[in-house]
C-alpha cells in the first residue's frame, strides 16, 4: 500500500467514510467538515501509524485531500 492509499485510508476511518469517497478534489474544510481538531487528530493519527512527524504547519494552507496526501508523501520521502 503506498503512503497516499495508506494516509487516505486514515482520513477515511477518523470520519467514518470509504476511502473510495476521498477524490483528490474533495475539500477537506467544506466538504468533509473537518475543524481544526479532527485535523489534528488526522495528523496525529498519520504520524503515529507511518511512524513519522508531520509538520502541521505546512498542512495551514492544504484544503483539499489530494493536497494533503501529497504534503504527507513529501513528509514521508523527507523521513526516509
Amino acid at each position: 500500500m503506498s503512503t497516499k492509499e495508506y494516509t487516505r485510508d486514515v482520513i477515511a476511518r477518523i470520519m467514518g467514510i470509504y476511502a473510495s469517497e476521498l477524490e483528490d478534489d474533495v475539500l477537506i474544510r467544506e466538504e468533509l467538515g473537518v475543524d481544526s481538531l479532527r485535523a489534528l487528530e488526522i495528523i496525529a493519527a498519520c504520524e503515529k501509524e507511518l511512524q513519522l512527524e508531520i509538520d502541521e504547519t505546512g498542512c495551514a494552507d492544504v484544503e483539499t485531500v489530494g493536497e494533503f496526501l501529497a504534503y504527507v508523501e513529501e513528509q514521508w520521502d523527507d523521513h526516509r
